[in-house]
C-alpha cells in the first residue's frame, strides 16, 4: 500500500496538486490537449520561471483541448495568462480571474492571447493585466491569427467579463472571425483610443452591450519642449493623459518663485481620443508649473520668463521700457553698444514710473541695445538693437 502511494505521488509534477476535478500548480504551465471536465484550474507563475520562454506562460489550450473548466484562476508574474492555439475547440470557462502582477522585462504580455482555436467562450472572467508603472503590456484580451495557426481564431468570446485598465489595449481584435467581447465592462486603456481596437482583419467582430468605464485616475505626462517665454507671449505645453477617457480637462497651476503654494493659471485643454492635449499658458512670472485634472496631479516643470524689453528713438532721445508682471521702477538697466563684435556697457539707466526712462544716448554711429539684469522671477533680457 505504501509503495502504491509513493508511486502515485511521484506521478504528480513538482509544484502541482491534482485532486478530484481540479488542477492546482505553481511555476508549471498547465497544458490542455484533450477533453476536460474540471471544476477548477488554478495556476500561479512566480518570478522564478522568468528566463525560459517555454515555461513562462500560465495556461496553454492546444490542439484537442475541449470540454469545460468551471473556474480559472491565474496569478502571473512572468508572461501570458492564457494562450490558445489552433485545434483547441468547443471549450467553456465558467468564471474566475487572470491577474498579471509582473512580467519578464522585454516580453509583450497579454491576459488572454488567442492565436487560433474555435468556439471558446469565457464567462464572467476578470482579466486585469495592465499596470501603470509597466510598459510592453499589450492587451487583456487579444485575438489574432499568428504562430503556427493556418486558420483565424473563430468564435473566441469573453462574455460578461471585466477587463481592467492600463494595458496598451483593453481589447485587441485583429485577424479573426466572430470573436470579441460582449456584455462586459472595459476599463479605459493606457492609450484611450485603443480601449477596444478592431483591425481590418477582424470579420464580424463581437462587441455588443459593452460598457467603457474610467477605472481610477489617469496619468498626466508632459512632453519635453521650450520652457522659457517672453512676458505676454504664449507658452505651449503638450503631453498625454494616459489611462483617461478622451475629452478630460487639463489645466495648470503655478507656484511663483518665492511662493509656497500653487495658484491656478488661466486656460484649459481637453484630451483627444489618443490622450494628447495642448495647453497654452501665459505665465506672468517664472516659477514652477504643474498639471492638474480634478484630483489627478501631473508632473511639474520649471518655467522661465524674460521681461519684454523695448528700446526706441524719439526726437533724438532714447526711450527704454520694460514690460513684466511686476514693476521695474527704480531698477538699473544698462545701455550697451556693439564694438568689434562685442557688447559693452556705455551707461547705466535707472527706470522710473511705468518701468520707463527717457534719456540722451551720448553716443552716435553705433548699434545699441538695453540690457536688463535678472531679478526674482525673471531672467536677464535685452531689447532689439537699433543704430544711432
Amino acid at each position: 500500500m505504501i509503495v502504491l502511494l509513493l508511486l502515485a505521488l511521484a506521478l504528480v509534477p513538482h509544484g502541482a496538486h491534482a485532486g478530484g476535478n481540479q488542477v492546482v500548480q505553481v511555476d508549471k504551465t498547465w497544458t490542455c490537449t484533450s477533453k476536460v471536465d474540471l471544476d477548477l484550474v488554478k495556476v500561479t507563475m512566480t518570478r522564478a520561471v522568468i528566463g525560459n520562454r517555454k515555461l513562462e506562460d500560465a495556461v496553454h489550450l492546444r490542439n484537442g483541448c475541449t470540454g469545460r473548466i468551471g473556474r480559472l484562476e491565474i496569478v502571473q508574474w512572468a508572461a501570458d495568462g492564457v494562450k490558445i492555439a489552433q485545434g483547441a475547440h468547443d471549450l467553456t470557462v465558467g468564471g474566475g480571474s487572470i491577474r498579471c502582477l509582473g512580467k519578464a522585462p522585454t516580453l509583450h504580455q497579454d491576459g488572454i492571447q488567442a492565436l487560433g482555436g474555435a468556439r471558446i467562450t469565457f464567462h464572467d472572467l476578470t482579466i486585469d493585466c495592465g499596470r501603470q508603472q509597466d510598459r510592453l503590456i499589450d492587451s487583456n484580451f487579444f485575438v489574432n491569427e499568428a504562430g503556427k495557426s493556418t486558420q483565424p481564431p473563430t468564435d473566441i468570446v469573453c462574455d460578461g467579463c471585466w477587463l481592467g485598465g492600463w494595458a496598451a489595449h483593453t481589447v485587441n481584435l485583429q485577424t479573426s472571425v466572430r470573436s470579441g467581447v460582449t456584455d462586459s465592462t472595459l476599463c479605459v486603456a493606457r492609450f484611450p483610443k485603443l480601449t477596444f481596437q478592431v483591425g481590418s482583419g477582424a470579420v464580424d467582430p463581437v462587441r455588443t452591450r459593452n460598457r467603457i468605464l474610467q477605472c481610477g485616475n489617469g496619468q498626466l505626462t508632459l512632453d519635453r519642449g521650450r520652457r522659457t517665454v517672453v512676458f505676454g507671449r504664449p507658452l505651449v505645453l503638450t503631453g498625454l493623459f494616459l489611462g483617461q477617457a478622451p475629452g478630460s480637462p487639463v489645466s495648470a497651476e503655478e507656484r511663483p518663485q518665492g511662493s509656497s503654494r500653487f495658484v491656478p493659471l488661466p486656460g484649459t485643454a481637453h484630451s483627444s481620443t489618443n490622450g494628447h492635449f495642448t495647453l497654452v499658458l501665459r505665465p506672468r512670472v517664472g516659477g514652477t508649473v504643474r498639471l492638474r485634472s480634478g484630483s489627478t496631479v501631473g508632473p511639474v516643470a520649471t518655467v522661465h520668463v524674460r521681461p519684454r524689453v523695448l528700446l526706441t528713438r524719439s526726437h533724438g532721445r532714447l526711450v527704454a521700457k520694460v514690460v513684466a508682471g511686476r514693476s521695474y521702477a527704480g531698477r538699473t538697466t544698462m545701455l550697451q553698444a556693439l564694438h568689434k563684435g562685442r557688447w559693452g556697457t556705455v551707461r547705466k539707466v535707472v527706470l522710473g514710473r511705468g518701468s520707463k526712462a527717457v534719456f540722451s544716448p551720448g553716443i552716435a554711429g553705433v548699434r545699441v541695445r538695453l540690457a536688463v539684469p535678472a531679478t526674482r522671477g525673471y531672467l536677464a533680457a535685452t531689447s532689439g538693437a537699433i543704430r544711432l
